[in-house]
């Protein structure tokens, strides 16, 4: 075969080596040390293998004995010399710990050695070759001890581990399994394992098991394992494939922990969630059936007292006209009281109607423009907001879906009270409102005399005053009424206030996408 020529670029062919330069080429080129001596032991070849792997050169061996240079090798007896070189059979010394010399590197090394015969077939001496194991050697001493700390972790773990092969075969399970089984690994590995799964368990286990191996997919199940004493405990078991350092897939590692008490545990809180719902759900059935007939009460009576209260009413105010000064200082007196008692009352029944009309004759959702109830509610309240000198001011505000006559309701009694509680100031009042999230907040804040922190939910309360008539007049229901309208469109109403500094009152209605595109389409035209 013709080669080109490298150093000139020309073709003409290279004259082929001759094997004896060949040979001597290939020998040197060699990564095992190679020597070679003749019949009587003495050095005759020794490669640059040799030098790298004893630290001694050609020319300080050659002609020496090998015997007296390699402690490892040892003389052939005459009649295991005659032995060899009647057969010419080749001689291994596995491989062991050694140095090759005292100048060379310490490692593991195997050495063999074959005699080298003559055209006629005699032993003309002998050549050996020297491999150095140190490195494969010391990798797997490294893998040995790295198996171990491995066992050593696995078998010490508070976890059940196994790993399986490509085949989807399991090859290694730990103590903490063998322990939870009772099995030996024998009867575990491969699918042996499988055994101890429940029977109702067993096919939905695999299913998911081969799944998970086919896609090369990490995987999560519970299942029941039979433990060493035949009962069966749900286990949580997690397998994740491994893949080694070039990326092959080579199998997957697993983990599985007892759950049995955690499953008893969580079925336990269910069956006390599920008793706590049916308790709430008959107590709010109860309670339900309990304010029905409350409001029904209350609206009965509060209108069956409404005639004779007016009868009562009437006369009083009759008594008053015509006997006023003819009957005695007293008797005025009396008269007033009753009076005076009597147009309570009928405040008192007037807003105990409205307070049990919240739920039971409020008119059903729309589309309203909280600007318009705002409104109508200060329309009603402008007599006293003449003569209290007010000021009220508002921020556009949204519009929502909502009882038109509530909402309206809601900031007349808020306003009312900003204006009623002014104290020695002139009374400011403004309203504005802010979208938060899915909720409107609405605030209408005053100037007026506060409330104590510690009243800030007593003042919601039906009937709870924090002053005496002859201070603030009124029936204590108005805000009472203000949370009843605002839960009912699904809010929540709250105070923050500080005495002396004025209060903000807060309510939140939802924002209704409907509502929203109303105003949309009514502002695009």
């Amino acid at each position: 075969m013709a080669y080109p020529n490298v150093g000139n670029g020309n073709s003409a062919h290279l004259a082929p080596l001759d094997v004896e330069t060949l040979g001597s080429q290939l020998l040197e080129a060699s990564v095992d040390g190679i020597l070679a001596f003749d019949r009587q032991f003495r050095l005759t070849f020794w490669n640059r293998a040799m030098e790298r792997i004893t630290g001694m050169a050609r020319a300080e061996v050659l002609g020496k004995v090998v015997f007296d240079l390699f402690s490892f090798l040892t003389e052939p007896s005459e009649d295991a010399s005659a032995r060899h070189t009647g057969s010419g059979a080749r001689v291994v010394f596995k491989s062991r710990p050694s140095s090759m010399s005292s100048t060379g590197r310490a490692g593991w090394y195997e050495a063999s050695y074959s005699p080298l015969m003559a055209d006629g077939g005699a032993i003309v001496g002998f050549v050996a070759i020297i491999r150095d194991l140190t490195e494969q050697k010391r990798a797997e001493e490294r893998l040995r001890e790295t198996e171990s700390r491995f066992r050593t972790m696995a078998d010490s773990a508070p976890v059940l581990l196994w790993m399986a092969g490509t085949d989807g075969l399991c090859s290694f399970f730990n103590q903490g399994w063998l322990t939870f089984t009772g099995r030996p690994l024998e009867m575990e590995l491969g699918n042996g394992w499988a055994e101890g799964v429940h029977p109702e368990d067993f096919q939905r286990c695999m299913d998911i098991y081969m799944s998970a191996f086919v896609a090369r997919q990490g995987f999560r199940m519970e299942y029941r394992l039979r433990r060493a004493d035949g009962e069966y405990r749900w286990v949580l078991d997690q397998g994740v494939p491994r893949y080694a350092p070039t990326g092959s897939f080579v199998g997957y590692i697993g983990s599985c922990i007892d759950i049995s008490d955690l499953k008893e545990a969580q079925a336990q809180l269910h069956r006390i969630n599920d008793e706590l719902e049916l308790r709430v759900e008959e107590r709010t059935a109860a309670l339900a059936q309990s304010n029905a007939e409350l409001e029904q009460f209350a609206y009965v009576a509060s209108h069956d007292l409404q005639e004779p209260l007016r009868t009562v009413a009437s006369f009083v105010k009759l008594l008053a006209q015509r006997y006023a000064g003819k009957l005695g200082p007293d008797a005025d007196e009396f008269i007033s009281y009753t009076v005076d008692g009597a147009a309570r009352m009928q405040r008192l029944i007037t807003d105990l109607l409205e307070y049990s009309r919240v739920q039971r004759q409020g008119a059903p959702f729309a589309a309203i423009d909280l600007n318009g109830a705002l409104e109508r509610a200060l329309l009603n309240l402008r007599a006293t907001i003449e003569e209290s000198g007010a000021i009220v001011s508002h921020a556009p505000l949204p519009t929502v879906l909502a009882d038109a006559g509530q909402m309206a309701s809601l900031f007349q009694n808020l306003v009312g009270n900003a204006i009623k509680f002014h104290g020695t100031r002139r009374p400011e009042v403004h309203i504005g409102a802010a979208q938060k999230g899915r909720q409107w907040l609405v605030e209408v804040r005053d100037n007026g005399i506060g409330i104590e922190p510690q009243y800030a939910e007593r003042v919601f309360k039906v009937f709870q005053r924090l002053h005496t008539r002859d201070e603030y007049p009124g029936t204590g229901i108005g805000l009472a009424l203000c949370r009843r309208i605002v839960e009912r469109h699904g809010g929540r109403i709250w105070v923050e206030s500080e005495p002396g500094k004025g209060s903000s009152f807060f309510f939140t209605l939802p924002v209704d996408a409907t509502a929203s595109r109303l105003v949309d389409r009514e502002a695009s035209c």
